[in-house]
C-alpha cells in the first residue's frame, strides 16, 4: 500500500499539542499521582483483532497509540524507542448505569476500525466525523492499545477528561481544549 502511494502527497495526522497544559508541571505531576493512586498499572498490547480475549473485563481507561518504527541512534545506541503518537483516549464503565461497559467490551467495538482499509489515508477529503477519523487513522501500523483498570468508577470520567485535555488526541471529539491562534504581525518566536 505504501509503495502504491509513494509518489503522491503524504497524508498528515492533525496533531495539535496544547502547550499550556503540558508546561504546567504541577498539574502534570498531580495527574500522574492520581493515575498511580486510582488506576492499576498501564498494560500495553499490540492492537490486533484477537486482543479482546486477554483484556481486562473491568472498567477503566484506554488509549490507541501509533508508534512509528523510526528511532534515532544517539552515541551509536538506539534511543529508548520510537516517538508514540497518542491518537485516542477513552473510558469504559464510568458509572453504575454503565457497569456492563468494560475495557474488553469497548475494544471489541473498535476492531472494525482496526481492520479498515488503510487506503483511506489517501482519500481526498479530510475526515469530519468521529467515525471517519477512526476509520482513517486506526488502521495505521503498528498500533498499540494501552489500558488500565480503575476500581472507583467515579474517578474514571475525570481522569479521562484530564488526559484528553492534556494530550489533545486528534481522534477525540469531546473534552478537547479549544486552541486559539492570533493573527498579527509575524515576529520571531524565540527572542530575548
Amino acid at each position: 500500500m505504501v509503495q502504491r502511494h509513494r509518489e503522491e502527497d503524504s497524508p498528515a495526522l492533525p496533531i495539535e499539542v496544547g502547550l499550556l497544559r503540558m508546561l504546567d508541571v504541577n498539574s502534570c505531576q498531580q495527574l500522574d499521582l492520581d493515575l498511580r493512586e486510582f488506576a492499576a498499572s498501564w498494560e500495553i498490547h499490540q492492537a490486533t483483532e484477537n486482543l479482546a480475549s486477554i483484556l481486562p473485563d473491568e472498567p477503566g481507561l484506554y488509549m490507541f497509540v501509533w508508534r512509528p518504527q523510526f528511532q534515532f541512534a544517539v552515541d551509536g545506541r538506539p534511543t529508548h524507542g520510537s516517538f508514540p503518537q497518542l491518537l485516542y483516549i477513552g473510558q469504559a464503565g464510568a458509572s453504575q448505569a454503565d457497569s456492563g461497559n468494560t475495557i474488553r467490551r469497548r475494544y471489541k467495538e473498535y476492531t472494525r476500525y482496526l481492520r479498515a482499509n488503510p487506503e483511506g489515508l489517501w482519500t481526498e477529503s479530510e475526515p469530519k466525523t468521529r467515525e471517519q477519523r477512526l476509520s482513517r487513522y486506526l488502521p495505521l501500523r503498528p498500533m498499540e492499545f494501552w489500558c488500565c483498570t480503575v476500581a472507583d468508577r467515579g474517578r474514571i470520567r475525570g481522569l479521562e477528561k484530564r488526559l484528553i485535555r492534556l494530550w489533545n488526541p486528534p481522534l477525540n471529539d469531546s473534552d478537547r481544549p479549544k486552541l486559539r491562534g492570533r493573527l498579527g504581525t509575524p515576529r520571531a518566536a524565540w527572542t530575548s
